[in-house]
């Protein structure tokens, strides 16, 4: 059995206020900071072996976190990056609906048919991490892997993994700092079992 566990990293002062960020290469805030030590904690009992990063720093800085408990190497690629949003990125959600409200529209009603010029589709997206993902599954079979990624993109490869339609892609949920656990067994790699989704209960205020 092999158990993947993505990750989402920390808070940025983006997430915060609202901002698209993509390929942007934000830092972690403070609050993102202390929620990527609460992750590391939440994690310390599980037998990880390896770990992947999207080269962004927020998520890079979240996997160093990790790593400092769990000892391991972090390997980094652009090919766990965030969605890119082209234009958007910078922009708040309210001026992305009144700049672009047709593309926005199309975003959330109809992901399968946006197309906004300088962006990644989400047919793009959704392969390029299930490949990425399958190939380190394949690498480390039979061992725990940890990946460290960003919401949509971590989204996009659990629709993909997961045989969902793009069509359900809104209908997920990944929070900062959170962790999803997908199980690969040996025989049928192509077809994981998910374990959890958006586990966030490590971030509870009590923890803080």
């Amino acid at each position: 059995m092999t158990r993947l566990y993505l990750a989402r990293h920390g808070e940025t002062e983006w997430n915060k206020n609202g901002r698209a960020q993509g390929r942007t290469d934000t830092e972690l805030s403070t609050a993102g900071i202390r929620q990527a030590k609460l992750l590391a904690r939440r994690l310390i009992k599980e037998d990880i072996k390896v770990i992947y990063s999207s080269s962004l720093r927020r998520a890079m800085k979240t996997a160093e976190i990790i790593a400092e408990q769990k000892q391991c190497e972090i390997i980094g690629s652009d090919k766990y990056q965030e969605m890119c949003f082209g234009p958007w990125e910078g922009m708040t959600i309210s001026d992305i609906k009144g700049k672009y409200s047709e593309h926005y529209r199309i975003y959330r009603e109809d992901p399968v048919n946006f197309k906004l010029p300088g962006a990644e589709t989400f047919i793009d997206l959704t392969e390029r991490t299930y490949s990425a993902i399958m190939d380190i599954v394949q690498l480390h079979k039979g061992v725990n892997i940890l990946l460290v990624s960003h919401g949509i993109a971590i989204k996009a490869a659990i629709v993909r993994l997961m045989g969902l339609d793009i069509m359900d892609f809104n209908s997920l949920r990944i929070d900062n700092a959170s962790v999803s656990i997908l199980e690969f067994s040996e025989d049928i790699y192509e077809k994981p079992v998910l374990v959890c989704l958006n586990d966030t209960s490590h971030l509870r205020e009590e923890n803080y």
